[in-house]
């Protein structure tokens, strides 16, 4: 059984204009230890689904239907009392934005102390105090500085102090909501290094959401893609973002123009090749495949009717009439 066990799950928000259906049937599944990267375009329901699983979710946001179940037990039927049982304790989150995350009239070490003294009443003071220290020097912050604000630190450090803030309670899975997004190329790879050798050293399961291909190739055992609320493809890292024989393993018309947005150093330089159009509006009625206005191979069948998951093989899925067809595009 998955750690963690999301079906066909639906989240819409309320608007003047009506519901938004930011995330329109999605299934995402994590084992105990794995580290799941999902990729899509800004907008298209990542963090809307993530946040649905520890139910964080803005108060004009509300799951609509499906399930999130986590080591058995269905999340989404419980209260928020019920919930605050499994935030922190179980299920942590890396926050996008440290500097906004954290409060600014509090000290770090405080602030990595605190979930531990709230979710475990056994834990006294001086236990919080050396597991907060622990945490500290473990993402590369000298414990000397835990009575230090968040304002005296740089960015990268201040998304360390994120990091060590969503282990203090020991959870299983971490939702990593853009953890590098504004830092530099070099604190990018240290804070990517610093989540994997967490990952295997506490062996926690991880839900890395990136808008960067680059780093969820590299460190995602398996990786998920959006589009407009749906699931494009997903699959073993090498088998979504790899290629063979110079060719892309990819099989979904948007994660190969992905792709080909992305420079290649091993290859000829030449421009990126973005894609045309803009993602669909979501709080109009969609019919047919969602990525047809903006996709150079579509069918006439697109247009009529949504593509569903194909199987590619037993770990690799995408949803593409194409593929139905037979024709996997290149």
């Amino acid at each position: 059984m998955s750690l963690l066990d999301v079906r066909d799950l639906r989240v819409s928000y309320r608007s003047s204009d009506g519901d938004v259906h930011a995330v329109d049937g999605v299934s995402l599944r994590i084992d105990a230890g794995e580290f799941v990267g999902l990729a899509g375009e800004s907008g298209c329901g990542k963090t809307t689904m993530a946040m649905a699983i520890p139910q964080l979710l803005p108060t004009n946001a509300h799951i609509s239907s499906g399930s999130v179940t986590f080591d058995g037990v269905e999340l989404s039927s419980l209260d928020e009392n019920e919930m605050r049982a499994y935030r922190w304790k179980d299920i942590s989150v890396v926050f996008q934005g440290a500097l906004n995350a954290l409060n600014p009239v509090q000290t770090i070490g405080s602030q990595i102390a605190e979930p531990m003294r709230v979710h475990d009443a056994s834990v006294t003071a001086a236990e919080a105090d050396d597991r907060m220290r622990e945490l500290l020097e473990a993402v590369g912050i000298p414990s000397r500085r835990a009575h230090d604000y968040p304002h005296q630190f740089s960015g990268g450090m201040r998304q360390r102090v994120m990091i060590a803030m969503a282990l203090a309670c020991r959870p299983r899975l971490v939702i990593a909501d853009e953890p590098i997004t504004a830092l530099d190329v070099m604190t990018q790879a240290q804070i990517i290094d610093l989540l994997q050798s967490l990952s295997d050293r506490y062996n926690l399961a991880m839900l890395l959401i990136s808008h960067d291909l680059s780093v969820l190739a590299q460190t995602c055992d398996r990786v998920a893609v959006m589009y407009a609320g749906k699931m494009a493809e997903m699959g073993p890292s090498n088998d979504v973002f790899g290629e063979s024989d110079g060719v892309a393993n990819a099989q979904h018309p948007y994660t190969q123009r992905l792709l080909r947005a992305y420079p290649n150093i091993h290859r000829e330089r030449v421009f990126i090749d973005g894609i045309p159009g803009s993602p669909p509006d979501l709080s109009k009625p969609q019919v047919g495949c969602r990525f047809r206005p903006r996709c150079d191979v579509a069918l006439d069948l697109c247009s009529v009717q949504e593509p569903t998951l194909v199987d590619l093989t037993e770990s690799h899925v995408a949803s593409c009439h194409r593929l139905v067809e037979g024709e996997v595009s290149a």
